[in-house]
């Protein structure tokens, strides 16, 4: 070891190398500090005399197996011309924190393939610790989201709680990176961030999202200029939960036989029927054929999915206006439910063919945002929770819990 090494292999400068001491699983580095850095912070004088000393031990990178600690002799120092006293900062102290910078520079290297617990017990230092310099790194990265280039933000919502407590993000179409993240899916607790967007995003085109009538008024009455495009995915849904709930109704009006045919292929109905392979398009059409209602709720439901497929707008305008005709005419309550919701939302179907946007991207973070949910670690500290959420779009592989 030698203050070469010190100053190299961990940016430990501004002293001069004593010596090393070995105890069973860590190595102890003693140094003393130089007058390199000796500056007083009042007048810039750097002539000064020593007041005082103070033995500080700091964690360091380790080396192979071995925890490191700096042992460093720190000088209170007075200035000579002002009379100033103070207790020199050199660079690769982090403030009062008991480590030195390239012990946390380690600790967010490792974090990128780890998780919180396996980077602290590789270390050999507690959970809290890792999750104080990932937080206070993040809290830097994150201080100020950028909004004056985004165009397309998606908006939707998670559980925190099963059917409890609920978190809305909002997620830049383009880059995948989450611009925000609230507790709740009111109103009210997604409005603070829309009026941000209105003042800021002045490039913002057009918002995706479900069909919520909370998220409809509050995107409606904060970004009045700006376009509300609904997507695939949850017109499906909506169609999906009325095709469930007629296969409900009907399974009521069956012998047991009939009961357990509809109970066992409730699946087989929601999904996309091109998607099926030859067996289980055989099981769908021979229970079709002896259930008229749902027969035509299930035409209906694989109709409405070449909506999306039209050309241009006018194609897919009067697509749409024909299949709401036909629901409402159909008889079955669910459809003309359906319909009747569609049509009430038809401008924000139809925009789909002027941006093209889907909140595809929102749906794909879920899975991040899944496994975040399993790291207890993010619960007990919601602000750090919401800093790993806009971190998500920098990772590249699934984490682990």
């Amino acid at each position: 070891m030698s203050t070469s090494i010190l100053y190299h292999a961990f940016g430990v400068r501004g002293v001069h190398y004593e010596a090393t001491r070995y105890f069973g699983d860590y190595l102890l580095i003693s140094c003393r500090m130089t007058d390199q850095y000796v500056k007083c912070p009042d007048c810039g004088n750097r002539k000064a005399s020593f007041k005082g000393q103070n033995r500080r031990f700091l964690k360091m990178p380790p080396m192979g197996r071995k925890k490191c600690f700096l042992e460093i002799l720190l000088h209170r120092l007075k200035c000579r011309r002002c009379g100033h006293l103070w207790w020199p900062t050199l660079p690769f102290m982090d403030g009062k924190h008991r480590y030195v910078r390239s012990f946390a520079l380690t600790v967010l290297d490792l974090l990128r393939f780890g998780t919180i617990r396996s980077v602290s017990e590789y270390l050999g230092v507690g959970w809290d610790l890792v999750k104080e310099i990932h937080k206070e790194r993040l809290s830097l990265l994150y201080k100020s989201m950028p909004l004056h280039k985004v165009k397309y933000v998606g908006i939707d919502e998670f559980s925190l709680k099963k059917g409890h407590k609920y978190m809305t993000v909002f997620t830049d179409i383009e880059t995948g990176r989450i611009l925000h993240a609230v507790e709740g899916k009111g109103k009210e607790d997604i409005r603070p961030f829309l009026e941000k967007l209105s003042g800021k995003a002045k490039k913002l085109k057009a918002v995706a999202m479900d069909m919520s009538g909370s998220y409809f008024s509050a995107v409606r009455g904060c970004l009045p200029g700006v376009d509300i495009v609904f997507d695939h995915y949850h017109v499906s849904a909506l169609m999906n939960q009325a095709i469930d709930e007629l296969r409900r109704e009907q399974q009521r009006e069956l012998d047991d036989l009939g009961q357990k045919t509809l109970k066992g292929n409730r699946f087989l109905l929601l999904r996309n029927y091109d998607s099926l392979d030859s067996d289980r398009k055989t099981r769908v059409d021979a229970l079709l054929q002896v259930n008229q209602p749902l027969f035509l709720a299930h035409s209906m439901k694989e109709q409405l999915r070449l909506f999306w497929d039209k050309e241009d707008l006018e194609s897919a305008k009067g697509f749409l206006d024909t299949w709401l005709k036909d629901a409402m005419a159909s008889g079955i309550r669910v459809l003309a439910r359906v319909a009747k919701t569609l049509a009430g939302y038809k401008t924000g179907l139809l925009n789909f063919f002027k941006h093209g946007i889907t909140s595809a991207v929102v749906e794909g973070t879920n899975n991040k945002i899944k496994t975040l949910k399993r790291q207890a670690y993010g619960f007990r500290d919601m602000e750090y929770f919401k800093l790993r959420l806009y971190h998500l779009h920098t990772q590249r592989y699934s984490l682990s819990g």
